[in-house]
């Protein structure tokens, strides 16, 4: 069995439409909650990634798709299957967002935020940007720093939403505030930057 068929055949997903973003998450919990499983099944990811199969099995085993999994293992695991470089990588947009959805009824920023921005796109769940966004906001407010520049990209594309350069600006400032990743930071910036002139 090569290694992209383990996921396959080990999963089977139900449709994504009966999601109702208000089951997604009642309460976002704090991203520090998370602290040590993140970097645990970040680690487990890596591995994965480049075709460890004991790690990838212990990824599996913690994110348990047809239960309701660790959501840093589960997110971790939609990573792998979401990034064309790794071992695992499916391709398959519906299995992604089922896995960053699952993740994120249990309040998880990560998978908020990540399962936010594919509702925005429509990857993989039918397209709703309103709600997408809402989610996004919701990992935002959990702490995931990320988040905030994430939506602010949707907002000065203008691609799935309409543009909005104000409301990216302070989305932007509340990233920075909130401790997003610097690189994406100054990606999203320079974006701004280059149509609010």
């Amino acid at each position: 069995m090569t290694q992209g068929n383990i996921v396959e055949k080990l999963l089977l997903l139900p449709l994504l439409a009966g999601f109702a973003t208000q089951a997604l998450a009642q309460d976002v919990r704090p991203l520090s909650e998370f602290a040590e499983t993140r970097a645990a099944f970040t680690q487990e990811s890596d591995l994965a990634c480049a075709g460890d199969t004991e790690a990838f099995g212990r990824l599996l085993n913690a994110a348990d798709p047809a239960q309701q999994g660790d959501p840093a293992a589960l997110s971790a695991l939609a990573w792998l299957v979401a990034s064309e470089n790794c071992a695992y990588y499916t391709g398959d947009d519906e299995q992604v967002s089922y896995f960053y959805l699952r993740a994120a009824q249990e309040g998880y920023p990560v998978a908020l935020a990540y399962g936010g921005i594919r509702m925005i796109r429509g990857l993989g769940l039918p397209q709703n940007p309103d709600a997408g966004a809402g989610l996004v906001m919701l990992a935002l407010e959990g702490g995931f720093g990320d988040a905030g520049a994430m939506l602010a990209g949707e907002l000065i594309t203008g691609i799935y939403m309409p543009r909005n350069l104000e409301a990216a600006k302070n989305l932007l400032q509340a990233a920075e505030a909130t401790g997003a990743e610097g690189a994406l930071l100054n990606n999203v910036w320079a974006a701004y930057a280059a149509v609010s002139q």
